[in-house]
């Protein structure tokens, strides 16, 4: 259990809280993170535990987010767009993308609400940009398998895959407000 602010404040001879170093939300060191990577990976691939966002960056380098469906395999995210949507042409620009996770946990799920924090993951990747029809099919066709939703867009509309590979991950809400981060996948 984290010290107290007046624990910390005499063990360091402080005067006052403002000048007690915040260390609980210092990041964890790589070693302590690890045990929470199955979990991070579990939460960012169950859609019913938390919403994704996509962003991506307009040409003038304006970040837009928005609301995603969002298939997770092994760390790898693909997302399905049409053709003409701005996000199609926002990675097209510019493939680094980023993708946010927010847990669905309620305010009231929670005994100290005035300390409410809600699970949460940051993802920063590179994008590619799928638009080969066999290969956003073969995509559908895993996702049936594996999550049992296939093809839900219209026949005869232009379906592309955005599939990132991540190269940044932030989460928080696993060890309190210490934040978890992964360079490695």
């Amino acid at each position: 259990m984290a010290d107290s602010n007046e624990e910390v404040q005499a063990r360091w001879g402080l005067k006052n809280e403002k000048e007690v170093p915040w260390d609980r939300e210092k990041g964890l060191d790589a070693d302590s993170a690890e045990q929470y990577r199955t979990a991070i990976l579990e939460f960012i691939s169950n859609s019913k535990e938390s919403s994704a966002y996509l962003m991506t960056r307009r040409k003038d380098g304006r970040e837009i987010m928005r609301p995603v469906s969002v298939f997770v395999d092994n760390w790898v995210c693909e997302t399905i767009t049409q053709d003409l949507q701005p996000k199609t042409t926002h990675v097209r620009n510019d493939a680094v993308v980023g993708y946010l996770w927010v847990g669905r946990e309620h305010r009231s799920d929670w005994t100290a609400n005035d300390d409410f924090r809600p699970k949460v993951v940051w993802m920063q990747g590179q994008a590619e940009l799928v638009e080969s029809e066999d290969e956003v099919n073969a995509f559908y066709d895993k996702r049936e398998k594996i999550k049992g939703v296939g093809r839900v867009h219209p026949e005869g509309e232009t379906m592309y895959l955005i599939r990132t590979h991540p190269q940044y991950l932030r989460a928080e809400g696993w060890e309190g407000s210490r934040a978890i981060v992964y360079k490695n996948f």
